[in-house]
């Protein structure tokens, strides 16, 4: 009995670092209220599946066993899963890419788990709980790996403007995924009951696994790259509407400029005339004459 009570705690608590990696990407715009929503979400299931899980194998309704546990695993992390996905939203298809990223890396840790144990602890009946805490052993050394992938796989800006690349998303979402169930429905298990040298088949295993972890990486890789062109593109645009936007007010500028000359060269012109009329007016003794001229001259200006 306390062999179940341990192994079905590990398990439960395998999926906790899981569904942490899958809200990571959308940290960067979750408020308080969707992070507490979620960190309490996710221990009510804990909870929940730890309490069902354990009256299954109790109740001797499910032999514990490997099938078991990686049936359980297919149904006990979707309601972590749609927690986070009905929680942050709407990027119902860049959740399923998270999902299929954290599947290819979940397989390989699996593979390499079984693989180790398989050489040194296949026969012990404490196999399952020594699988889980291998399993959980190998996911804590390469999480930060995992994290740094994908800190920068979403911008914020992105995030906040969905509609932008949801054509694209449509397209990519469930890449990952599909070559995780790929990679889990190649019959592994029904080709090692067949073949009496396993070692082919576990280095074959771990290969093609290796493999799908390669392509993983080389999708984020691809993902974080594109989107950081087309930031470059968008703040190059920006710059140069910005730059067209200052020529254009250079432009008006020159324009006000040139009319102020015009004006300016006109009144030179119309004030060398009234000066040139006001000489000769004085310099033929029409005193009174001249007089009013000024004045109206002055009047003239005052109004301008």
């Amino acid at each position: 009995m306390d062999n179940v009570f341990v192994t079905v705690f590990l398990f439960c608590v395998s999926l906790l670092p899981m569904a942490y990696l899958r809200y990571y990407p959308f940290r960067i715009i979750a408020t308080s209220r969707e992070q507490h929503t979620l960190i309490v979400g996710h221990l009510i299931i804990f909870v929940v599946e730890f309490l069902l899980v354990t009256a299954l194998f109790l109740s001797g309704r499910v032999e514990m066993g490997g099938s078991a546990f990686q049936k359980l695993y297919f149904v006990c992390h979707w309601p972590h899963f749609l927690l986070l996905m009905f929680t942050i939203r709407p990027f119902w298809f860049r959740h399923f890419f998270v999902l299929g990223i954290q599947g290819i890396y979940t397989v390989f840790i699996h593979t390499v788990t079984v693989l180790l144990l398989k050489q040194i602890w296949m026969q012990t009946t404490y196999f399952a709980s020594l699988y889980f805490l291998f399993y959980l052993g190998l996911m804590m050394i390469s999480f930060p790996g995992m994290m740094w992938l994908l800190r920068g796989l979403f911008a914020r800006e992105q995030l906040l403007n969905p509609h932008q690349t949801a054509a694209f998303w449509k397209y990519l979402g469930f890449v990952p995924l599909l070559l995780t169930y790929y990679q889990g429905s190649m019959g592994y298990a029904k080709l090692i009951q067949q073949v009496e040298d396993l070692s082919g088949i576990h280095l074959y295993m771990l290969v093609s696994r290796f493999i799908l972890v390669i392509i993983g990486i080389s999708l984020i890789i691809s993902v974080r790259s594109g989107f950081h062109q087309v930031r470059c593109i968008f703040l190059a645009k920006e710059r140069s509407m910005k730059m067209q936007e200052q020529l254009r007010e250079i432009h008006d500028y020159a324009d006000t400029l040139r009319e102020e000359q015009q004006k300016l060269a006109i009144l030179r012109h119309d004030s060398r005339h009234q000066l040139r009329v006001l000489a000769e007016l004085i310099e033929s003794g029409h005193y009174d004459e001249a007089e009013r001229h000024l004045l109206a001259m002055r009047k003239e200006v005052e109004r301008q």
